[in-house]
């Protein structure tokens, strides 16, 4: 079972890197490219032979190589001081030095950016379009800032299809190929299956002895092949195998990490200071449970793009955040004060458990101080004991 799933991964990092500068040797790739923002409506582009790729994830890939410190530099330099995203420094130093772990990614012919997670990346999505004189599609979802109301809702569903229908458009001009709309519902249930799938594996962390490292380095193809058959088949064996691990013994305070994962750490959390601690739950896990309920594409579209949960009113995040934390059993939590993402910061006034705040960032290392992380946690430990 192991060796299948190793094989299912190395044929999607084979099939996603394919065009990247250091296995490419210069052939171009064969269809049109596009550069995405991670809450993109992929299958539409699936669907019509666009390739595309992810800037955000492989600023992930650059810090877990140890490469991160070396791009924010360049990119402080040429144009982005390092106070901004650290995702967008870290990978437009990449583009500046034509240098990472797996090369660069192909030039984009068209770049696409959605407000569905933050309002960074369009304006970061800017600068690339600048840099290569390419059109930028900026996709507007309103998520539940309209009301709940019928009216409100009828509303926000037609004003984001003529975005997607639009977007299905000039991916037509693009390419070349004309809509299947049978080939993207095939699609879309394909992307339904790995939500359900990853659901079921991200799981076993409330259940099992296990570490978050597997589920944080894995997640990435929910993101980036959640559209692939394949994707589904991984996380099943995946879950699979967390299934034969220990189930845990009670013996650690069970605890929550609320934020990134930390991308440049071995680990990808702070292992080295959570003696005591079991991670037993992450918001991060659950961003991109994408629900794609409706009864034709476009709605289903609709319903997955315009709700991500971090295009939900603060009221729908804090009940959907609790509801995560008590199924989990966390009696802690460790909250990260993010350089990057000041939106992503989640207080814990309505978690009802004890909690530990840190300052760091995803993908810029300078910005943990880890005797201070140490002290913080040693605090938690003795308030989650003593209550």
């Amino acid at each position: 079972m192991a060796e299948n799933f190793v094989k299912l991964q190395t044929k999607l990092l084979r099939e996603y890197y394919k065009d990247f500068s250091k296995y490419a040797k210069g052939r171009l790739p064969k269809g049109k490219v596009a550069w995405v923002t991670a809450f993109t409506p992929v299958e539409i582009l699936e669907a019509l032979g666009i390739d595309y790729y992810y800037p955000e994830s492989y600023a992930a890939v650059i810090a877990a190589s140890g490469m991160e410190q070396e791009f924010l530099k360049i990119s402080d330099e040429m144009m982005l001081v390092r106070d901004c995203c650290s995702y967008s420094c870290c990978f437009n130093g990449s583009l500046d030095a034509e240098d990472g772990p797996r090369g660069i990614p192909p030039k984009p012919d068209v770049l696409i950016a959605t407000n569905n997670q933050c309002n960074t990346l369009p304006n970061w999505w800017n600068t690339l379009a600048d840099r290569y004189d390419v059109p930028l599609i900026v996709i507007d979802y309103p998520g539940e800032t309209l009301g709940e109301g019928r009216r409100e809702r009828t509303a926000a569903f037609d004003y984001v299809t003529k975005q997607h229908k639009n977007l299905a458009q000039e991916m037509e001009r693009l390419g070349g190929n004309m809509m299947d709309e049978d080939r993207l519902a095939g699609l879309i249930q394909n992307s339904r299956a790995s939500v359900q799938a990853w659901k079921g594996a991200a799981g076993m962390l409330s259940r099992k002895k296990i570490r978050p490292t597997i589920l944080f380095d894995n997640i990435n193809f929910l993101i980036t092949a959640r559209c692939k058959e394949e994707t589904a088949q991984m996380y099943d064996l995946m879950a699979s195998a967390m299934e034969k691990e220990a189930d845990l013994t009670g013996e650690s305070i069970p605890a929550f990490w609320l934020g990134y994962p930390l991308w440049y750490h071995k680990d990808r959390y702070l292992s080295e200071v959570m003696d005591g601690f079991q991670v037993v739950g992450s918001n991060y896990l659950t961003w991109w449970d994408l629900d794609y309920r409706g009864e034709d594409i476009w709605e289903q579209l609709f319903e997955a793009y315009n709700f991500t949960f971090l295009n939900l009113t603060q009221d729908s995040r804090d009940r959907r955040l609790l509801e995560a934390i008590e199924a989990s059993g966390a009696k802690a939590a460790i909250t990260l004060r993010n350089k990057s993402c000041k939106c992503d910061l989640v207080s814990a006034k309505n978690i009802k458990i004890p909690q530990a705040e840190l300052d760091m960032d995803m993908i810029d290392r300078a910005y943990l101080d880890l005797e201070k992380a140490r002290k913080a946690l040693e605090l938690l430990k003795e308030t989650v004991k003593g209550s």
